[in-house]
């Protein structure tokens, strides 16, 4: 009997000990460029923090369609030790007088290659769209991009297309 009570100990201890871990885990959402059907696609963008913390990593999105695109620094909303199911939420830094103030990206743990684009609703990103990991590289990006990356402040800045511009 002893046995098995030491035994049910030790599995709790280690299961407590690996959540406790994860608590200082970096954020994780994967870099890269991502489809999300016909013309539209996401790239995510990291620069590592010039202190070497990687939680303070730099991160940015770049979306782009026909339409025109969107480039602005992430906010890390919900991190993945605070959500319980292994997800990690980050919100795009638009002004709030910007329709985009709401929007967001999840990417859970188990499919590094998908994230979900959409309004933040509660703890989740509801009403969104999939994307799909395109490519690997972050690195050909655009000038914004990089300013993005480079800036230490909120960054935003929205281009239209041709047809779009009135």
């Amino acid at each position: 009997m002893k046995k098995v009570f030491y035994s049910i100990v030790a599995i709790s201890i280690g299961c407590f000990s690996s959540n406790f871990v994860a608590i200082g885990e970096a954020q994780a959402i994967e870099e890269g460029l991502y489809w999300g059907g016909g013309s539209r696609y996401i790239r995510i963008a990291k620069q590592a923090s010039s202190m070497g913390n990687s939680d303070s990593d730099r991160v940015c999105y770049h979306g782009f369609s026909p339409n025109g695109s969107v480039i602005t620094s992430l906010k890390l909303e919900i991190p993945r030790y605070q959500t319980g199911i292994d997800y990690e939420v980050y919100r795009l830094q638009a002004p709030k007088t910007n329709n985009l103030a709401n929007l967001a990206i999840q990417q859970n743990t188990a499919s590094p290659d998908k994230i979900t684009f959409g309004k933040l609703v509660g703890r989740f990103v509801r009403e969104g769209s999939e994307y799909k990991r395109d490519g690997y590289s972050a690195s050909d990006g655009t000038p914004e991009l990089q300013e993005c990356l480079d800036s230490t402040k909120p960054y935003f800045k929205q281009i239209l297309s041709g047809r779009d511009r009135r």
